[in-house]
């Protein structure tokens, strides 16, 4: 039996989407994460540019005033979920955690333009170009000037989480009780 992936992965990006955004995993993750929104963005633009577009915008929504972009948008209640909006505490709205990801959005959001222009959609796309490109330089610059004072050009993870590889063992010892020792 022969399974066609591109429609098995359309079909798994339509049944994650929740009007706007996209759950990575709609039986674990119910919130919108900032790395999957960005990857679900490029897997939309194969068959729905304007749905694609619409994921950053909606990832964008959350964007704190001092161009912060955090990791996890709650834009709806689950109690089921731990740590939830109430743990993070971040008094925003909508609300959010408190750490962030590496940007991969604007690599992403460059891709679409240059698909969105290669369709010769460019005109109807410049307009969100335009606004999210604002929005991305802002988290940039939040970045600069957050995690990289010094100005080295490294920035820092202030969480094992920001780094996109959560739960991973390598931050057992790191995470661990100060004097413990890694088995």
């Amino acid at each position: 039996m022969t399974i066609d992936l591109d429609q098995a992965a359309r079909a798994i990006l339509r049944q994650n989407d929740r009007g706007g955004y996209t759950v990575p995993n709609g039986r674990v993750y119910p919130f919108q994460w900032n790395w999957d929104s960005a990857f679900v963005a490029l897997g939309f633009d194969a068959f729905d540019r304007n749905r694609a577009w619409t994921e950053l915008e909606t990832l964008f929504e959350a964007q704190w005033p001092d161009g912060f972009l955090p990791h996890i948008v709650f834009w709806k209640d689950d109690p089921g979920y731990f740590p939830g909006p109430e743990v993070w505490a971040s008094g925003t709205d909508p609300r959010t955690s408190g750490i962030t990801q590496p940007p991969v959005a604007a690599s992403v959001l460059r891709r679409l333009w240059d698909s969105a222009t290669a369709a010769g959609e460019a005109d109807r796309y410049r307009p969100r170009l335009v606004a999210l490109f604002a929005k991305t330089l802002a988290w940039h610059r939040w970045f600069a000037a957050h995690r990289d004072p010094e100005r080295r050009g490294v920035v820092v993870a202030m969480h094992p989480w920001e780094t996109g590889r959560d739960n991973s063992p390598e931050w057992d010892a790191p995470g661990g009780r100060p004097g413990a020792r890694a088995t």
